[in-house]
């Protein structure tokens, strides 16, 4: 099974306004694992890896006229298309230069864009002949749906199917991110449904797609009821997949005082726990989750940062295989959506820290996506979005 496509971004805490919040205890260790190959077009020179790491990069002009983006998508087609969704509803195709193309959808009917809530996610069949969004409905509850795609690269919104409808519990932590492979399996990013401290204990509860990787699976032509993949997530806004190692980058907003970034090479997610609520980042913070937490394979973050300085949301990220930038090594680029900060963390062959650069200031980031291209962009909530290129 190989995963075809990816995206990334977030949002987070109750005082800033954001986006950034049945299976057995069996089902979720042995169903089978997959392995990835995601769908963009890299330079060749991404996959040598020089003795000292360097990432020569910095922020370039921003391209406006935008309306809240939260999601960059590839879809497979002839060649690769890159698709830009904005929380409101719509979603547009997206023009190499960054600059906004034709609209694609609107469902703007369907969902209101305020707090952490809206149009959050966007992926594509392998084929490229449909796409899945995740959104929050009027209720406010999570909705992953699919759409058939015309020929002249429209959504045909009368063809919407709902796959599944998660209720939220509050109006905070919904997640937002899609993935999808090639056999058709949906793994959907939640966030443990909201309020603070994982009051209703969701996180690590394998019986709740809430604080989970769920995944979906189509079985006889109709999708099965879900199942843990992995546990311990407060509000993973944004994952992405590295497309030269398959390693899975998720950042998880974290509570009061940590946030982090976790890495783990994709074929080894299943019946792993982040931690969520037992620990934020590498410290304790739910005693009582600590035990349940134990049963799982546990994932230490490979960084954290703490809430000083104006931090406290993280904005996840993606690594760099992009060709406009001189880079050697691996290097993760995040933000912050408080101090705007922009930076790259880089990670040697074990999967370690090995330092961060400051490339720049976009105010209010809420996501680090990678295009059809693999270049990088920054999307804003001020209605913008940034490119990463070379210093």
């Amino acid at each position: 099974m190989k995963m075809v496509h990816v995206r990334l971004g977030v949002l987070a805490t109750l005082t800033a306004i954001s986006l950034i919040a049945c299976a057995t205890e069996s089902e979720v260790l042995v169903s089978t694992t997959s392995t990835i190959a995601v769908a963009t077009t890299l330079a060749e020179s991404s996959t040598t890896v020089a003795a000292e790491p360097s990432f020569s990069a910095t922020l370039g002009e921003p391209i406006t006229d935008y309306d809240d983006p939260v999601d960059i998508a590839i879809r497979q087609t002839a060649t690769l298309q890159s698709y830009i969704a904005e929380r409101s509803g719509k979603i547009f195709e997206l023009v190499t230069d960054g600059t906004k193309g034709s609209q694609v959808l609107d469902i703007s009917d369907l969902t209101i864009a305020q707090g952490e809530q809206g149009l959050l996610g966007l992926a594509f069949t392998s084929d490229g002949s449909g796409a899945y969004v995740n959104y929050t409905n009027l209720a406010g509850d999570t909705v992953i749906a699919s759409f058939l795609i015309a020929d002249d690269g429209t959504f045909d919104k009368t063809s919407q199917n709902i796959i599944t409808t998660i209720k939220q519990p509050y109006p905070n932590h919904n997640g937002g991110d899609i993935m999808v492979d090639t056999e058709g399996a949906l793994y959907i990013f939640m966030g443990d449904g909201g309020f603070a401290n994982d009051p209703d204990r969701y996180a690590l509860d394998i019986t709740s797609p809430l604080g989970k990787i769920w995944k979906f699976s189509p079985v006889d032509g109709r999708w099965n009821n879900g199942e843990a993949w992995a546990v311990g997530l407060r509000n993973p806004w944004r994952a992405s997949l590295d497309p030269v190692t398959n390693d899975l980058w998720i950042a998880d907003v974290g509570q009061d005082h940590w946030e982090e970034i976790n890495v783990v090479p994709f074929d080894q997610v299943q019946g792993v726990s982040f931690g969520w609520s037992a620990r934020e980042g590498t410290h304790e913070f739910n005693a009582d989750q600590q035990t349940l937490h134990e049963t799982f394979t546990a994932v230490e973050p490979v960084y954290e940062y703490e809430h000083v300085d104006n931090n406290c949301s993280i904005s996840g990220g993606v690594v760099y295989r992009g060709s406009q930038v001189s880079v050697s090594g691996t290097w993760y680029i995040f933000s912050d959506y408080c101090t705007g900060k922009v930076q790259a963390l880089c990670i040697d062959d074990q999967r370690k820290n090995c330092g961060v650069i400051d490339l720049g200031i976009v105010e209010k980031s809420v996501g680090i996506v990678a295009d059809a291209q693999g270049e990088v962009w920054v999307l804003s909530q001020n209605g913008l979005i940034v490119p990463i290129i070379t210093s």
